[in-house]
């Protein structure tokens, strides 16, 4: 059930829901907004139909999933997940409602982040290529570069020592050698692929 601001249910005639249950659907761009990411369509159009409300996350909200438990089901979630999140960000910039002015609204929020989402495996390739520079053709690097790069993955250690969470120091290197790949490359190039 959803309700509104005011503690109003929105009833099955309302245009969000007219829109939202769809089943006429046909263009490849619709598909993925109402058949892979139907959540974050139903987001969408609320405040697209809903400009002068606001959303609220709801703390104490359950909510129950399946995680991915093999390779296969992970790159098929991912795929939905990926392809779902490119296309709703498209519809996202077509609201002309959202919070903010010019350069500081959640429209430019949304941009950065649909233009950080389609290039994250040639930047991923980039990080790596400059890397093996660094490392194989002693290519001189910027100390403030090393120091911004070192805070960002310094806190995280330094937390999990002080947590005393030296598992998650096990796991934190492997989600480096294994994890970045995977996130950063393997998945986002099949989802574009698959799109």
């Amino acid at each position: 059930r959803i309700i509104v601001d005011d503690g109003t249910p929105l009833l099955p005639g309302d245009g969000v829901l007219y829109e939202y249950s769809r089943n006429d659907v046909e263009a490849l761009h619709e598909k993925n907004l109402y058949h892979l990411g139907e959540d974050r369509m139903l987001t969408t159009l609320l405040l697209k139909h809903y400009a002068d409300r606001t959303l609220t996350f709801v703390p104490e909200a359950t909510c129950w999933t399946i995680v991915p438990h093999t390779f296969r089901i992970l790159l098929s979630q991912r795929r939905r997940w990926i392809n779902s999140t490119v296309h709703n960000m498209f519809e996202l910039l077509k609201v002309n409602t959202m919070c903010g002015v010019c350069c500081v609204s959640m429209k430019v929020v949304v941009f950065i982040d649909l233009i950080a989402t389609m290039i994250l495996p040639a930047s991923y390739c980039y990080a790596m290529y400059l890397l093996f520079l660094v490392f194989v053709d002693d290519l001189p690097v910027s100390t403030v570069l090393l120091i911004i790069y070192g805070i960002i993955m310094g806190v995280q250690v330094v937390v999990f020592i002080l947590r005393s969470r030296w598992d998650y120091l096990w796991w934190f290197a492997i989600y480096f050698i294994v994890g970045l790949p995977v996130f950063y490359l393997i998945l986002p190039v099949y989802s574009f692929w698959n799109m």
